[in-house]
């Protein structure tokens, strides 16, 4: 088969979704590619939803691609419902089938639930664009928002409420913020840093009930009033019709450094996949913007040059917008030795990871310059110790220019 000029459909039009489909026309692929989106809007960016966009409402600044994506068949609106591997076909939800030689699987994740709060009018997850404007509607001030979930994400939303005059209340069933993303100490900092501003935060507790008046009641029978309540404990993978196709999968779809299945000619790409962490070795989700978009580009040149494109393999990062303060995070969250750079009670510092006398994780805070090159440090293996990288005065990116790999 010509790889550059077979038929490629990708089932889900995300930022991995488009990333591939963009990566195979910038590699040279010719064939015709379809992209498949379940909702409505055409492909947009889901970071701003719980900042930038809950802010001003610009819708066209969300847009992925503002221009048409170059000769790709971009069918949203309707979702997927089989896959069939062996006959090489897609069949929607409105009956059509679409044949493809090689297939992607960018299909994404979506939000986990509360079964016991499910049926409550002001209950609501975030993670679509039309989630995000039921959410705006209500972020006005003096109006009461209570977000389940002390992740990025609830954290980001509680800020964005409070900067709209919105009084913003964050339940975490955990002990405390950020506990699978960032170190204990950035938690902490992140609990000082929002209590500051305002958001009332229960650390070790949960939601057991939302009446229909909007009365919160917690475990310890605590109350809360809320005009509105969101859910954001966490994503599950969406690999439901990769499971019924017979691909391998747990908890998200198992895929090589290439974005290759167990299934020949079947693809996936992005929060979805479930692949080797290229610092812990463990096979993960990586449910990161950079991990999408890097993924993506990678298997889009693997599909076009099977044979010389490297595997993906680069150091996850992210970053997250909590307003004021601007976290970022690379590498490992949790190391067998740790260092600080600058002082957290200035607001700008850099926490420093090290594992088997190796850099292996940086979390900022307000510390964008320090960032790029610690991650890039992290990259190469880097052995510095941590006095030689706190100390004052040490230049980091002239450090990480002139680092090798190890």
């Amino acid at each position: 088969m010509n790889t550059r000029t077979d038929r490629v459909v990708i089932v889900g039009a995300g930022l991995a979704g488009v990333g591939v489909a963009r990566g195979l026309r910038q590699s040279g692929h010719t064939g015709p590619i379809t992209l498949l989106g379940d909702e409505a809007h055409p492909p947009y960016d889901r970071p701003p939803l719980s900042k930038q966009y809950l802010l001003d409402g610009d819708e066209a600044a969300l847009r992925l691609s503002p221009e048409p994506l170059p000769d790709v068949a971009l069918l949203t609106g309707c979702a997927v419902t089989s896959v069939d591997v062996a006959g090489r076909t897609v069949r929607r939800q409105d009956g059509s089938v679409l044949d493809w030689d090689r297939l992607v699987f960018a299909t994404g994740t979506r939000p986990r639930q509360l079964e016991t709060l499910a049926a409550s009018h002001r209950v609501t997850p975030l993670r679509t664009l039309d989630d995000a404007r039921r959410i705006r509607q209500h972020l006005r001030p003096g109006a009461r928002l209570l977000v389940i979930g002390g992740g990025p994400i609830g954290l980001e939303l509680a800020a964005t409420a409070q900067q709209l005059g919105t009084h913003a209340t964050v339940v975490e069933a955990a002990e405390r913020l950020m506990g699978r993303s960032a170190p204990a100490l950035i938690a902490k900092h992140l609990l000082r840093h929002h209590r500051a501003q305002g958001v009332n935060v229960h650390l070790g507790r949960s939601v057991v009930s939302v009446d229909d008046g909007g009365l919160v009641t917690l475990d310890d029978g605590h109350t809360e009033h809320a005009d509105l309540v969101v859910v954001g404990i966490g994503v599950v993978a969406n690999d439901t019709l990769a499971i019924a196709a017979g691909i391998a999968t747990e908890d998200g779809i198992l895929v090589d450094g290439h974005g290759r299945t167990n299934a020949p000619g079947v693809y996936a790409a992005g929060d979805v996949t479930r692949h080797r962490h290229p610092l812990s070795g463990r096979i993960e989700r990586i449910e990161t913007w950079a991990n999408a978009q890097g993924q993506a580009a990678a298997v889009a040149a693997a599909m076009v040059d099977p044979d010389g494109a490297p595997p993906y393999g680069d150091t996850p990062w992210y970053w997250s917008d909590q307003g004021s303060l601007r976290l970022q995070c690379a590498g490992l969250v949790q190391g067998d030795t740790q260092a600080l750079r600058g002082d957290p009670d200035s607001g700008s510092f850099v926490l420093l990871q090290w594992q088997a006398d190796r850099l292996c994780g940086v979390a900022a805070v307000n510390a964008v310059r320090d960032f790029n090159p610690l991650r890039r440090l992290i990259a190469v293996g880097c052995t510095l110790t941590p006095e030689q990288l706190t100390a004052p005065g040490v230049n980091l990116k002239q450090i990480a220019q002139s680092t090798h790999p190890a």
